[in-house]
């Protein structure tokens, strides 16, 4: 089966899998990365290494005409920014990996939502490629716990290695897996993406959901105010105190932390930079 992948490191795994294995992936789509946060050095590599053609142009009518043309029989989405135009036009089957148990948290960033919104079971959702986003049949699902202190970077973790496995067992029995997927249903929950609003600590929330909201969030940081400025938070520790500090004083400095004053108690900042160091 050929086949074209489309996506970035977070899901580069996948496409390894995919080669070892000995699938014909025989072109790559990616899109521009910062490199900082989000990253394409793997997907990169891996395409010079297996001699791929690689892009991060968004694909487009022309290139499923190509695809076509060229025979490919199968498109594989796996966190690709871009949509993907309706395959059926060129009569190619597409596959996207997402990280969730569909048809809860449709969206392009669902794993900080999968944490806020308290969720005490997540997974990883294999479906069929459709114009609606993360709406196609299901071909395969599989879930796991999130634990009470589950963070963006454990949950990527795990996802990502249920991603590689279900693709690998999904590839073994493809056919039968596409004729006996199931579909969604009506109902389902659709995640936005966060805004800087959505990433915003708020001094005056109770100290637990000041630690959620970091956690959600990890190594892609919240806003913060403090210090007359505005900073990207990656890590915090809080904890309930009483005090008769105003929300947002900075009460305490040491040569690494900040400690900052919350409604219920107090914000030990371990790791944080200046906002505009990010901006420029």
């Amino acid at each position: 089966m050929k086949i074209a992948y489309c996506g970035y490191d977070f899901f580069s795994e996948c496409l390894q899998a995919l080669l070892s294995r000995g699938d014909d992936v025989y072109r790559v789509f990616t899109f521009e990365c910062d490199n900082r946060f989000d990253f394409n050095h793997n997907i990169t590599e891996i395409s010079r290494q297996y001699s791929l053609p690689l892009t991060d142009r968004p694909i487009g009518k022309n290139d499923l005409e190509q695809l076509r043309q060229e025979g490919c029989e199968l498109v594989i989405t796996a966190g690709y920014r871009y949509k993907v135009p309706d395959l059926s036009s060129v009569g190619i089957k597409g596959i996207n990996i997402h990280p969730t148990l569909l048809p809860v948290g449709r969206g392009p960033w669902p794993l900080p939502w999968t944490i806020l919104s308290g969720q005490q079971r997540s997974g990883v959702t294999i479906h069929k490629l459709t114009p609606d986003f993360d709406a196609g049949d299901i071909l395969v699902q599989r879930e796991f716990a999130l634990e009470a202190n589950e963070n963006l970077e454990s949950l990527s973790a795990k996802t990502q290695l249920q991603a590689k496995a279900m693709l690998t067992d999904l590839m073994d029995n493809f056919t039968d897996a596409w004729q006996s997927a199931r579909p969604q249903g009506e109902e389902y929950s659709a995640w936005p993406r966060p805004s800087i609003a959505d990433r915003t600590l708020d001094w005056n929330a109770g100290v637990a959901k000041l630690d959620t909201l970091c956690r959600a969030f990890g190594k892609m940081g919240c806003y913060g105010k403090f210090d007359g400025k505005i900073w990207i938070v990656y890590r915090l520790v809080a904890w309930p105190a009483h005090h008769d500090y105003e929300s947002g004083a900075v009460v305490h400095q040491t040569n690494t932390e900040m400690i900052v004053a919350a409604a219920e108690g107090l914000v030990s900042l371990q790791y944080f930079e200046p906002a505009s160091l990010i901006a420029g």
